[in-house]
Protein backbone atom coordinates (compact mmCIF):
# COMPACT_ATOMS: atom_id res chain seq x y z
CA UNK A 1 0.00 0.00 0.00
CA UNK A 2 1.70 3.79 -0.71
CA UNK A 3 0.59 6.25 0.79
CA UNK A 4 1.68 9.42 -1.37
CA UNK A 5 -1.12 11.70 -3.22
CA UNK A 6 -0.47 13.18 -6.38
CA UNK A 7 -2.31 15.13 -9.02
CA UNK A 8 -3.53 13.16 -12.04
CA UNK A 9 -4.00 14.64 -15.47
CA UNK A 10 -7.85 15.01 -15.83
CA UNK A 11 -10.51 12.65 -17.55
CA UNK A 12 -12.00 15.44 -19.82
CA UNK A 13 -9.29 18.36 -21.20
CA UNK A 14 -6.46 16.41 -18.91
CA UNK A 15 -3.08 18.24 -19.04
CA UNK A 16 -3.23 19.48 -22.41
CA UNK A 17 -4.67 23.10 -22.57
CA UNK A 18 -8.24 23.20 -24.59
CA UNK A 19 -9.98 26.60 -25.39
CA UNK A 20 -12.43 27.85 -22.55
CA UNK A 21 -13.39 31.06 -24.41
CA UNK A 22 -13.09 31.52 -28.21
CA UNK A 23 -10.76 34.82 -29.39
CA UNK A 24 -13.50 35.70 -31.19
CA UNK A 25 -16.03 35.94 -28.46
CA UNK A 26 -13.47 38.05 -26.41
CA UNK A 27 -12.14 40.57 -29.49
CA UNK A 28 -12.92 43.93 -28.59
CA UNK A 29 -14.61 43.25 -25.47
CA UNK A 30 -15.17 46.51 -24.01
CA UNK A 31 -13.95 47.69 -20.94
CA UNK A 32 -16.78 46.87 -17.77
CA UNK A 33 -18.49 43.89 -20.28
CA UNK A 34 -18.68 40.34 -19.25
CA UNK A 35 -18.91 37.87 -22.50
CA UNK A 36 -20.31 33.89 -21.75
CA UNK A 37 -17.75 31.12 -23.84
CA UNK A 38 -19.60 30.13 -27.16
CA UNK A 39 -17.27 27.08 -27.03
CA UNK A 40 -19.77 24.44 -26.29
CA UNK A 41 -20.29 23.19 -22.73
CA UNK A 42 -17.49 21.22 -20.49
CA UNK A 43 -19.54 18.10 -19.71
CA UNK A 44 -18.01 17.07 -16.20
CA UNK A 45 -21.20 15.23 -15.50
CA UNK A 46 -19.23 12.42 -17.65
CA UNK A 47 -16.01 13.13 -16.73
CA UNK A 48 -15.97 13.82 -13.15
CA UNK A 49 -12.78 15.66 -13.10
CA UNK A 50 -12.38 17.94 -9.75
CA UNK A 51 -10.04 20.91 -10.58
CA UNK A 52 -9.25 23.26 -13.48
CA UNK A 53 -6.70 25.90 -14.09
CA UNK A 54 -7.31 28.69 -16.76
CA UNK A 55 -4.49 29.95 -18.55
CA UNK A 56 -5.45 34.05 -20.13
CA UNK A 57 -3.74 35.97 -22.36
CA UNK A 58 -4.58 39.22 -23.67
CA UNK A 59 -3.42 42.37 -25.23
CA UNK A 60 -4.47 45.64 -25.71
CA UNK A 61 -3.30 49.54 -27.37
CA UNK A 62 -0.14 50.34 -25.45
CA UNK A 63 -1.37 51.59 -21.70
CA UNK A 64 -1.16 51.74 -18.45
CA UNK A 65 -3.82 49.32 -16.66
CA UNK A 66 -5.30 52.01 -14.42
CA UNK A 67 -5.16 50.41 -10.01
CA UNK A 68 -7.32 48.12 -9.51
CA UNK A 69 -7.37 46.96 -13.04
CA UNK A 70 -8.17 42.98 -13.26
CA UNK A 71 -9.56 40.08 -15.68
CA UNK A 72 -12.17 38.11 -13.92
CA UNK A 73 -12.74 34.55 -14.78
CA UNK A 74 -16.38 33.06 -13.56
CA UNK A 75 -17.55 29.60 -14.07
CA UNK A 76 -21.11 29.46 -15.39
CA UNK A 77 -23.33 26.36 -14.65
CA UNK A 78 -26.12 25.17 -16.61
CA UNK A 79 -28.78 24.78 -14.85
CA UNK A 80 -31.70 22.34 -14.58
CA UNK A 81 -33.75 22.98 -17.69
CA UNK A 82 -30.72 22.80 -20.09
CA UNK A 83 -31.01 25.75 -21.36
CA UNK A 84 -30.48 28.81 -18.93
CA UNK A 85 -26.72 29.66 -17.79
CA UNK A 86 -25.91 31.29 -14.07
CA UNK A 87 -28.43 34.10 -13.78
CA UNK A 88 -29.80 33.79 -17.05
CA UNK A 89 -28.38 37.24 -18.08
CA UNK A 90 -25.74 35.66 -20.36
CA UNK A 91 -26.39 33.18 -23.72
CA UNK A 92 -23.69 31.29 -25.76
CA UNK A 93 -21.14 33.79 -26.85
CA UNK A 94 -22.93 37.01 -25.46
CA UNK A 95 -21.97 39.85 -23.80
CA UNK A 96 -23.44 41.70 -20.75
CA UNK A 97 -22.23 45.71 -19.77
CA UNK A 98 -21.61 44.49 -16.47
CA UNK A 99 -20.17 41.82 -13.81
CA UNK A 100 -22.59 39.10 -13.55
CA UNK A 101 -24.29 38.94 -9.84
CA UNK A 102 -22.50 36.16 -8.27
CA UNK A 103 -18.53 35.76 -7.37
CA UNK A 104 -15.76 35.05 -9.86
CA UNK A 105 -13.95 31.52 -9.59
CA UNK A 106 -10.54 33.58 -10.24
CA UNK A 107 -9.12 37.18 -10.62
CA UNK A 108 -6.04 38.24 -12.76
CA UNK A 109 -4.85 41.13 -11.34
CA UNK A 110 -2.98 43.44 -13.15
CA UNK A 111 0.04 46.10 -12.75
CA UNK A 112 -0.46 49.33 -12.84
CA UNK A 113 2.64 50.43 -12.49
CA UNK A 114 4.01 50.41 -16.40
CA UNK A 115 2.57 50.52 -19.62
CA UNK A 116 1.93 47.44 -21.39
CA UNK A 117 0.20 45.91 -24.18
CA UNK A 118 0.27 41.96 -22.73
CA UNK A 119 -1.96 41.42 -20.00
CA UNK A 120 -1.28 37.37 -18.80
CA UNK A 121 -2.15 35.19 -16.11
CA UNK A 122 -3.01 31.77 -14.22
CA UNK A 123 -6.27 30.82 -11.99
CA UNK A 124 -5.51 27.70 -10.57
CA UNK A 125 -7.22 25.26 -8.44
CA UNK A 126 -10.32 26.14 -9.34
CA UNK A 127 -12.97 23.49 -8.02
CA UNK A 128 -15.61 22.51 -10.93
CA UNK A 129 -18.74 20.84 -10.38
CA UNK A 130 -19.97 17.55 -12.10
CA UNK A 131 -22.55 18.55 -14.65
CA UNK A 132 -21.82 21.19 -17.68
CA UNK A 133 -20.86 24.61 -17.62
CA UNK A 134 -19.18 27.33 -19.40
CA UNK A 135 -16.35 29.88 -18.13
CA UNK A 136 -17.07 33.57 -18.88
CA UNK A 137 -14.54 37.02 -18.36
CA UNK A 138 -15.07 40.16 -16.88
CA UNK A 139 -12.90 42.65 -18.32
CA UNK A 140 -11.50 45.58 -15.83
CA UNK A 141 -8.66 46.56 -17.67
CA UNK A 142 -9.52 50.05 -18.29
CA UNK A 143 -9.82 49.33 -22.25
CA UNK A 144 -10.99 47.01 -24.71
CA UNK A 145 -9.65 43.92 -25.80
CA UNK A 146 -7.28 43.38 -28.83
CA UNK A 147 -10.14 43.46 -32.02
CA UNK A 148 -8.10 40.05 -33.35
CA UNK A 149 -9.16 37.49 -31.72
CA UNK A 150 -5.58 35.55 -32.17
CA UNK A 151 -4.22 37.80 -29.29
CA UNK A 152 -7.50 37.04 -26.77
CA UNK A 153 -6.53 33.54 -25.18
CA UNK A 154 -8.00 31.59 -22.82
CA UNK A 155 -7.49 27.88 -22.00
CA UNK A 156 -8.25 25.58 -19.29
CA UNK A 157 -7.11 22.60 -18.01
CA UNK A 158 -8.40 19.62 -15.26
CA UNK A 159 -7.02 17.46 -13.13
CA UNK A 160 -8.15 15.28 -10.05
CA UNK A 161 -5.90 14.05 -6.91
CA UNK A 162 -4.65 10.30 -7.03
CA UNK A 163 -4.69 8.83 -3.63
CA UNK A 164 -3.25 5.48 -4.11
CA UNK A 165 0.15 6.95 -6.08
Amino acid sequence: MTSRAAWTAGNGGGFSWTTAINGSDLASLANGSTVLSSVADIANQTNLDIYADVSVRMTVASGTPPTGAYLAIYLVALLDDGSTYGDGSMTSGGTITRAPPYSPVGIVALESAAATTLLSGFVQGIVIPPGSFRFALYNNTGAALSATAGNCIVRYRTYNVNLNN
